[in-house]
């Protein structure tokens, strides 16, 4: 059985509408207003989210392996359709999903040749339905079909044979009108206004982290890092000039300054690592690179870079060195540049007292930043060779000093011989890891949040985290754990 999910105190960035990310598709409400319907379309999953007019609290969240490509309310009956379509340019596949909102009673009608895009109520007895299939030559075929009918509430699943509706073929130059509501989040923040919420739909979390005073810092879409007080409200926020808010943060040990790493407005060709004050949100310095580049450090505020841009062609070589080290302030320490950047990879370790890389994928290395000499800790399993160690946070502990990790599994190493000493299976793979006082917190993708002992891998918690979208995760000196959302809140357990 699923795990309950489990409820968060009071988060921050509280919006409403946090089922759909903020990245809405089409949002519509339904004839008495007393509903809100949005949809949202991600790579694996397509959702459909439910609201009650009156406070926006969420009443439904559908979700499906098909893409919801549009969402219609019936004239005047409490009832949502929602048409499918898998968008493959091969074999597309498609649905019919009716949806009575003050029951929560759901039909599935499915078409395993065809994607219907778009359903629409013509009026309150004909629903029209445009079905999408390709010909073998990859020429777009449309055709059409009508349902009427009188009785329209709590149907079965064999009300409807979507395969054996009588169709008409469209044109192939037909033009198709899609059910396109006005940009979604202006949409989105009237709702609100109408219901005495504010919303601004800025997007996800990509970093978060909580410092001893209570105060958190986070990455958002906009903003280069934003600094949230324990009550909730905003204190200040650095924009981003380019667009593109920052996606990781590394806190100085005396919690007065930050380092963010930020790409630029072309992602390929720069990033951008500013020196952020604390106490006020000024930017001390910006050092920037002319490439894409990845962020870590150590505890010492030491920090690496190193140049993750794709090159699809020998004409881009990697600007030489790349991979950098400098000092807390800024200062070039030293470099090494590796033909095969694979060579040397650096792994994803939080808190720890060294920069680790994973060497010609065979071996975990620490290396000194100052003269580039690097020692050896421990040999990687061939299991690991694509992605070493995975996600990792160093502790030190009762059991001593060690490094945790995790991809399908969290495994406890000695530090830094590297001996495994325990191994917890997972049902999802690991997404992030922070650790505090002898506590492991592993986001999964499945999003859960999963509490362990670092001392012997036994679990101490399972949450299922509300359905935002959790992308990062810290563990705050009070213990307070925070967990970044892809909706743009920031939760609190």
């Amino acid at each position: 059985m699923p795990e309950p999910t489990a409820p968060p105190s009071a988060p921050f960035h509280d919006e409403p509408f946090p089922e759909v990310f903020g990245y809405a598709s089409q949002v519509i409400t339904s004839a008495d207003e007393q509903w809100i319907a949005a949809s949202w379309i991600g790579y694996q999953e397509s959702r459909v989210a439910v609201y009650r007019a009156a406070d926006l609290s969420c009443a439904h969240l559908l979700t499906f392996p098909l893409d919801a490509e549009a969402i219609d309310f019936h004239p005047t009956l409490p009832l949502l359709s929602i048409g499918l379509n898998n968008g493959d340019a091969y074999q597309r596949v498609g649905g019919l999903t009716l949806f009575e909102p003050d029951t929560g009673h759901r039909v599935d009608f499915t078409d395993p040749d065809r994607g219907i895009e778009p359903a629409r109520w013509l009026d309150d007895r004909s629903l029209e339905l445009t079905f999408f299939t390709w010909e073998s030559d990859c020429a777009q075929l449309h055709s059409r079909a009508t349902v009427v009918r009188g009785d329209w509430l709590g149907l079965t699943p064999d009300a409807l044979d979507l395969r054996t509706l009588p169709r008409t073929p469209l044109p192939p130059d037909a033009q198709v009108e899609y059910l396109d509501t006005e940009p979604t989040r202006p949409l989105l923040q009237a709702l609100a206004a109408r219901a005495g919420r504010s919303y601004d739909g800025l997007g996800g979390v990509r970093a978060v982290a909580g410092l001893s005073d209570g105060r958190v810092l986070a990455t958002r879409g906009h903003a280069v890092v934003e600094c949230w007080s324990p009550d909730g409200s905003l204190l200040w926020s650095v924009p981003a000039p380019s667009g593109a808010g920052g996606q990781r943060i590394e806190v100085a040990a005396d919690e007065r300054t930050a380092r963010v790493a930020v790409p630029g407005p072309d992602s390929r060709t720069r990033t951008d690592f500013p020196l952020v004050d604390l106490s006020d949100g000024t930017v001390l310095d910006r050092p920037s690179v002319p490439f894409a580049a990845a962020l870590s450090a150590r505890t010492d505020g030491v920090w690496a870079i190193r140049d993750t841009y794709d090159r699809g062609s020998e004409t881009e070589p990697p600007a030489p060195p790349n991979t950098r080290a400098f000092a807390a302030d800024g200062t070039p320490l030293g470099g090494v540049h590796e033909p095969d950047r694979y060579d040397l990879v650096p792994l994803d370790v939080r808190r720890c007292p060294e920069l680790l890389y994973g060497r010609r994928r065979r071996e975990v290395i620490a290396f000194d930043p100052v003269t580039t000499a690097e020692t050896v800790l421990f040999p990687l399993e061939p299991f690991m060779v694509d992605r070493p160690l995975g996600r990792a946070v160093y502790v030190s502990d009762s059991a001593g000093p060690a490094l945790l990790h995790g991809r399908t599994e969290l495994v406890r190493r000695t530090f830094p011989a590297g001996g495994v000493t325990w191994t917890t299976p997972l049902d999802s793979e690991v997404f992030a890891l922070d650790a505090h006082e002898g506590v492991l917190h592993a986001l999964c993708v499945d999003g859960t949040l999963l509490s362990v002992d670092t001392t012997d891998g036994t679990v101490l918690d399972r949450r299922a985290l509300p359905p935002y979208g959790p992308v990062s995760v810290h563990a705050a000196p009070d213990g307070t754990v925070l967990v970044g959302t892809t909706a743009g809140q920031i939760l609190r357990y």
